[in-house]
Parts: C-alpha cells; structure tokens; sequence
C-alpha cells in the first residue's frame, strides 16, 4: 500500500472542513458545546464561591486549581463526547444512505486518505470548539484564580481525547446505513467507555480493573489534574490508531 498524499489528504480536508461549518452541524455544534460549557462553568464557579466562602469564614481556603478547575474541566470532555457525532456522522454514512457509495470510491483518493481527511477536518473542528470554550478559563486566570500549566494539561488531554472520539466516530459511519444512525451508535460507544468509568467502583474486582483500564474519564481526570501519564497517552493513540484502521469507506 503506498503512502498516503499529503496534498490530496488536506484538499479533501478543506472541503469537508467548509462542508461542516456551512451546513447545520458546525452551527449546531457550536451552539451545544459553548452552551453547555458556559453552563457547567457558572455553576462550577458559583459552586467554588460559597464553598470559598465557607472555608474562609474558617481560616482556610480553597486550592482553585482542584475545587474548580479540575472539576469544571472533567465535564469539557463529556461535552467533546456529546458533539463528537454531529462532527463523524456525515463522513461515510451520506453515501452509504444515499447509494452513491460508489461515486466516493471514484475519488483519485485511497481510502486510507479519504480517512485521513475526514479525521483531520473533525479533529479541528472539535479543537477549535474545545479551544473557545476554554477561554473563560483564561480570563479567571488572569483575575488570579488557576494556573496557566494546569489548563495546558488539561488541553492536552483534550487534543488526545479529542483523537480517540473523531477516530471511534468515523469507524462507527463507517458501517452506518444513514448520518443519524451513525449519530446514534457513535453518541452508544463513547458514552459506553465513559460510564465504564462511573460503574468501575460497584463493579466485581476483575471486571473493575477492566472497566477503569478501557474507560475514558479516569485518563483525562489524570489530565485536568495536572497529571500527564505516559499509559494515558498511549491509550488515546492505540484508540486513533484502531479507530481509523476501521474508519474506511467499505461496500
């Protein structure tokens, strides 16, 4: 198999790049993600202030970087799994839906590019996305609450979380038959792997140490911690790598 062209792989990007933000799922995208994470954050930071208060009233404070950051930045990832379907779903399954599977296997492209390209679109997407809802944080750094290190952390698990989602989507509208059951089945696998996460504790201790190997949250909890773990890292990569060796335009 010969290696995939780069030129034609960011070509292809561009247009499914445009395709995304002009059509209704980039303006639906940006609606749930900035909503849900301003949301989060308000209450986050409300939350912080009179437990804040309390702590002070006691002579005692609060580390901002755990009580508010950490907690607020875990549920940026739960919004990245929410808007990861509307980012993968029209990949492959519009053809597939349609019955013009065979128009997109005309492409001068590999399928191995064709992938690439889809990846490469959703993965700036949602980073973009997941960079604008992060500015609040800025801002209550430079007011003195947080630290810059740990919001890079964080951001960096995000990047790699970010990965693992596109590629998990695009290997689900693989083998879609249409862009909302792609949607549907996407939205069933990510959130499976994270509960995996919530269920471990209750869970026998085989099949708990499973549950916490093969879920998401507890790796990126690592993240917004201020934790960069080298197992954590190679999880999400293994992740992309298995996901886009199944995100292939199939007959």
């Amino acid at each position: 198999m010969r290696p995939p062209r780069i030129g034609q792989v960011l070509a292809l990007a561009r247009a499914e790049w445009a395709s995304f933000w002009t059509g209704g799922s980039g303006g639906l995208s940006i609606l749930v993600f900035l909503a849900l994470s301003g949301l989060w954050l308000y209450n986050a930071v409300a939350d912080y202030s009179l437990a804040n208060m309390g702590a002070l009233a006691r002579g005692a404070a609060l580390d901002a970087n755990l009580a508010l950051f950490s907690g607020s930045l875990n549920s940026v990832g739960l919004i990245i799994m929410l808007v990861t379907p509307l980012a993968t779903m029209r990949a492959f399954a519009p053809f597939a839906d349609g019955g013009h599977l065979d128009l997109l296997m005309a492409l001068p492209l590999s399928r191995l590019e064709i992938a690439l390209a889809h990846y490469l679109s959703s993965f700036l997407a949602l980073s973009l996305l997941t960079l604008l809802s992060l500015l609040p944080y800025c801002i209550l750094i430079a007011l003195g609450v947080g630290s810059v290190p740990l919001l890079l952390c964080s951001f960096l698990g995000f990047l790699l979380l970010i990965s693992a989602f596109v590629s998990v989507g695009l290997a689900v509208s693989s083998f879609a038959p249409g862009p909302l059951p792609s949607a549907l089945c996407t939205l069933g696998v990510l959130g499976v792997f994270w509960a995996m996460g919530w269920a471990a504790p209750y869970l026998p201790q085989t099949l708990s140490s499973l549950a916490q190997g093969l879920a998401f949250a507890p790796r990126l909890a690592h993240f917004t911690i201020g934790l960069v773990d080298f197992n954590d890292m190679l999880y999400f990569l293994v992740l992309t790598l298995a996901g886009l060796s199944l995100a292939r335009p199939v007959r």
